[in-house]
């Protein structure tokens, strides 16, 4: 989808500043709501069919049954939940994460929201001179609040009197802050004076167009002069080979020069090394505006860094007899070491809250060790390792690795460049490049927080995780029902005891020690298996009675407090006899007792102990009840009845 930007005329100020408020786009699609509602549906009804297999499947339950257990299920309607929740936040979603790729996009789903910026465009100068000044301009593009801006884009040319195109540029602006652009004085060469226009366009997709125009005199020096630079420099060449370096020397004046001739070097700086220096520029005369194209050659001994200006003569058509000297620009001669940067890797993508590492590896040649510096410049990205600091680098293959933080998302570029260090004679430093600036864009996506639903892994992930939530669920009652069947079975085989009691009375601290856990605890399950057992072996009345000390022994407090709290358990206050009160309350219960304990020191006063105690055994959370050790009679029954048993 194209999308269209309206540029907008804005405010010009005196003092270069242009800003405007533009209007807001957004877009959005109904494509993901209508696809979103047909995988919550669909996928409903694909959970629906394969627990209706599983329905088939046990053929103990009632298709009727299942289905209405399925309708209530928790798992179930969680899972349904979560699959409409994430139906209709999936527009909002989508919208994010595209929302940071770069615009325009083909994506049928995206947000485009344009915002405020602030264009300053300033000349430090209206009035220069040919051949003399450099023209210095002064930029900044950032967002109203003073942001930065991630894809911005100036583009700035230069126009003579006579409207003809003298000079142009594009650039990326990676900084918040004013920075100076500089067009060198050589661009003038052969202009005429007069009054020159310059025309800055800034830009970038969240923001509209700005057009600032400034312009500024050229002046032309009345008498004749001349000006000698080098404009391949630094200059890079071998050593132990003669290297010519192409020089041109202007007259930027107004009439004729005459004799111009380069003498000796002027001034020589820089590293160790020597360099054997000729040429052949001699009595040379040049009219208003003309530039002559000579070389120099270097014939150096060693890899070196240094820089050189040459004096040079001439004279003018006003005044012939006057020979007049002047400095050429410097020139920087750079011997390369044998070292380079073998490879680099940058990455692409990163994710808010997740660290990255960006490497580069750097083989020497030489037999000595070299001094590198590499360079990092991204806003919004945070080097854990300090950068821009002097390498050591002995001879072989090094690796190198920074780690990034990301701080804000959106849009970046990384600027990154390997320097050579090199000590001077003055014990200075001076700085190569081995790695020119390579720039490179980063994209910054916020935290993984959402789901992409237009991504077919997640709707599939989404219905088969319901589905097996579902299966979850339900094969928990199909085992239950196989394990079932085996009790049962095993029971019908072998006949169990019976009791002429239909109330018991459980003793819940016994149950639990009988079987400890490897933390040598007692264990909750050991009473949750024992209520279980005996609900099955036909007792109208089950009461289960634990110590107070048990809640602080237990492997398990919050299982025992939620029998407690549902009344299946009857904890007693410290310092009570639990023993004492269990007897009591099977005699007030007329009911048989649980228990492995003999209540040795209570047979004098229940004598009916061994008629109502029903000894049992736990064997992998299985609970086998055995016989009393003794029968009631029905003559015993009545005198129970009769006369009640008080315990002091």
């Amino acid at each position: 989808m194209n999308v269209a930007r309206k540029v907008l005329d804005g405010f010009l100020t005196e003092s270069g500043v242009i800003s405007h408020r533009p209007t807001t786009t957004f877009l959005k699609t109904k494509k993901a709501n209508t696809f979103i509602v047909f995988n919550t549906i669909f996928g409903s009804l694909g959970n629906f069919i394969i627990l209706l297999l599983f329905v088939l499947f046990e053929k103990r339950i009632e298709v009727h049954s299942m289905l209405m257990r399925l309708l209530y299920s928790r798992y179930f309607m969680f899972g349904l939940a979560i699959s409409i929740v994430l139906s209709f936040s999936a527009p909002m979603v989508v919208g994010s994460l595209n929302s940071e790729t770069s615009l325009p996009t083909s994506s049928p789903i995206y947000f485009l929201n344009q915002e405020n910026a602030t264009f300053v465009f300033l000349l430090t100068s209206t009035e220069i001179v040919r051949g003399e000044s450099d023209l210095i301009i002064g930029i900044q593009f950032t967002y109203e609040n003073g942001t930065f801006i991630t894809d911005s884009d100036i583009y700035f040319n230069i126009t003579n009197p006579s409207a003809e195109l003298v000079f142009e540029r594009s650039l990326l602006v990676n900084t918040t802050e004013l920075f100076n652009e500089t067009v060198i004085w050589s661009t003038f060469n052969s202009q005429p004076d007069g009054n020159y226009s310059v025309v800055a366009v800034a830009n970038s997709t969240t923001t509209d167009h700005y057009i600032i125009k400034r312009s500024f005199n050229l002046n032309i020096l009345p008498s004749g002069r001349v000006r000698m630079f080098f404009p391949s420099n630094p200059a890079y060449i071998q050593h132990s080979q003669s290297n010519d370096v192409r020089c041109l020397i202007t007259n930027i004046g107004g009439e004729t020069v005459t004799n111009v001739t380069v003498t000796n070097q002027f001034d020589k700086t820089g590293t160790q090394g020597s360099v054997i220096i000729s040429h052949s520029i001699l009595d040379i005369a040049l009219t208003e505006g003309t530039t002559y194209e000579g070389f120099i050659s270097f014939y150096p001994d060693t890899y070196l860094y240094q820089k050189y200006s040459f004096s040079i003569s001439y004279r003018t058509i006003a005044e012939p007899e006057i020979e007049l000297i002047l400095s050429s620009d410097p020139i920087e001669i750079i011997v390369p070491p044998d070292i380079l940067v073998d490879s680099y890797f940058l990455p692409e993508n990163v994710t808010m809250g997740r660290q990255y590492s960006m490497t580069f590896d750097v083989r020497n040649n030489q037999s000595e060790a070299l001094n590198i510096v590499p360079h990092i410049e991204c806003n919004n990205i945070l080097f854990s390792e300090s950068i821009s600091e002097s390498i050591v680098v002995s001879p072989g293959i090094h690796h190198f690795s920074l780690t990034g933080d990301p701080q804000e998302e959106g849009n970046v570029f990384l600027w990154f460049w390997v320097e050579l260090e090199w000590e001077t004679i003055a014990e200075t430093k001076w700085y190569s490049t081995i790695l020119p600036s390579v720039i490179h864009p980063i994209l910054i996506i916020p935290k993984d927080d959402g789901i992409d639903i237009f991504n077919p892994i997640v709707i599939y992930g989404i219905i088969l995780g319901m589905v097996l939530l579902s299966v979850a669920y339900f094969s928990r009652d199909i085992v239950t029902n196989i394990a079932k069947r085996g009790r049962v079975a095993s029971e019908s085989a072998f006949a169990e005891a019976s009791y002429p009691l239909d109330a018991v009375i459980l003793d819940g601290s016994n149950i639990a020690w009988e079987e400890k856990n490897l933390a040598d605890k007692p264990k909750i399950s050991n009473v949750e298996a024992m209520i279980n057992r005996l609900s099955r072996a036909n007792f109208a009345k089950i009461i289960t009675v634990a110590d107070a000390a048990l809640r602080y022994q237990i492997d398990n407090q919050k299982r025992l407090d939620r029998l407690v709290k549902e009344g299946a358990v009857k904890m007693l206050p410290a310092r009570v006899d639990g023993d004492k009160f269990i007897l009591r309350l099977a005699e007030e219960e007329n009911a048989m007792i649980v228990s492995n304990d003999m209540f040795k020191e209570f047979r004098e006063t229940a004598p009916w102990i061994d008629q109502r105690r029903i000894p049992y055994t736990i064997l992998d959370d299985e609970v086998y009840l055995h016989p009393t050790s003794a029968k009631l009679t029905s003559r015993d029954l009545s005198e129970e009845e009769e006369n009640e048993s008080e315990f002091i």
